[in-house]
């Protein structure tokens, strides 16, 4: 059986590779920025998860309250934690098909 040589292409800078468009991806973890239309989203405008995003000074001042809150518990007030058991009871409780 004889051998098929293929030829040898030199390639230019940028001609001939494949990429993605960088429009329309984001490092959003689904590797998509936008997987529904604008059209079918049904979400409010004002909804919050509690999450964010939230500008630098709301970051900044709940940082600051958990930093409040940790150097409270290092001089004893714990009035602001709560156990693991007490948080798993309120879990249950709020939703009892976790259990």
């Amino acid at each position: 059986m004889e051998e098929k040589r293929y030829p040898v292409i030199e390639e230019e800078d940028g001609v001939g590779r494949c990429c993605e468009p960088p429009v329309g991806y984001a490092a959003t973890g689904s590797g998509y920025a936008n997987s529904l239309p604008e059209e079918d989203v049904m979400v409010s405008d004002n909804y919050d998860p509690g999450i964010g995003p939230y500008t630098m000074e709301e970051l900044n001042a709940r940082i600051d309250e958990a930093e409040e809150f940790i150097a409270q518990a290092e001089k004893g007030d714990w009035s602001n934690w709560v156990t693991e058991e007490q948080s798993l009871a309120n879990l249950y409780s709020k939703y009892p098909w976790l259990r």
